[in-house]
């Protein structure tokens, strides 16, 4: 593969072939790339993709892909080895991957009226991309679909939960359900009893996300509590996928 290809000539080379009046997302997304050449595997996601998107909300699409493209850019390291490591038949598999997740995240981001949510549905595409493993398109397209559903309130309430345990559940697979007990009172939450802390973190558990503990055994019916709540891998992995910067530290 030729060291010096930029992700989005071959794909900016392909749109100007089409008709621009098939479809306004088709036009922006020709248009945006044509302003941003950037590294592989994008360059050759370009024959796959045109003709798949039919947007309206084109503000929505171009603020996905500037807010992905803008984070693509600070991993261009990653990039360059990622391209010089994989064989052809690697790389197509993630250019296959990357031109389903581009679709499936611009017919997110459509439809997606937050501006902060679209740009989570761009952060997670990018974060994903860079990764080293292995792609899991099934997987990126449902941390996009939760980006969709959790407002910038959940995702605070989740972050802060990933700051008291994350770094516990990257060395193991779950939280013992004493740690996590004790655990959830160095949250800014304290031990306070407070209904807005179950609606936020029950809405998480839907999505499963966090899960909630059974509550200690010497607890009497009559005692008033708050519902403690355990984080989940992917809760985890959701946080980091929609960093800023490259950075994948939690805690």
């Amino acid at each position: 593969m030729p060291t010096d290809d930029h992700p989005f000539d071959a794909l900016e080379k392909q749109l100007r072939m089409e008709n621009l009046s098939v479809s306004p997302a088709t036009k922006i997304v020709r248009d945006f790339i044509s302003l941003m050449p950037l590294k592989w595997p994008f360059d050759r996601v370009a024959k796959l993709i045109t003709g798949h998107l039919a947007a309206d909300s084109v503000a929505r699409i171009r603020l996905m892909l500037e807010t992905c493209m803008s984070e693509v850019r600070k991993h261009e390291d990653e990039i360059r080895r990622l391209r010089d490591a994989e064989t052809e038949e690697e790389s197509r598999a993630r250019e296959e991957a990357l031109r389903d997740m581009v679709l499936d995240a611009a017919h997110k981001a459509e439809s997606t009226r937050a501006k902060e949510r679209v740009k989570r549905i761009g952060l997670i595409l990018a974060n994903a991309v860079v990764e080293s493993k292995r792609t899991e398109a099934d997987e990126v397209e449902e941390m996009m679909r939760v980006a969709m559903e959790l407002s910038d309130h959940d995702i605070e309430f989740l972050r802060e939960l990933v700051r008291i345990e994350g770094l516990m559940l990257q060395a193991q697979d779950h939280i013992p359900r004493y740690d996590a007990h004790a655990k959830w009172e160095q949250g800014r939450w304290g031990d306070r009893i407070d209904p807005e802390i179950d609606s936020v973190f029950s809405k998480l558990e839907s999505y499963g996300l966090v899960a909630r503990l059974a509550p200690p055994n010497n607890l009497t019916l009559l005692a008033d509590f708050q519902n403690r709540y355990v984080l989940l891998k992917k809760g985890l992995r959701f946080v980091i996928l929609i960093r800023e910067g490259g950075s994948s530290a939690v805690g």
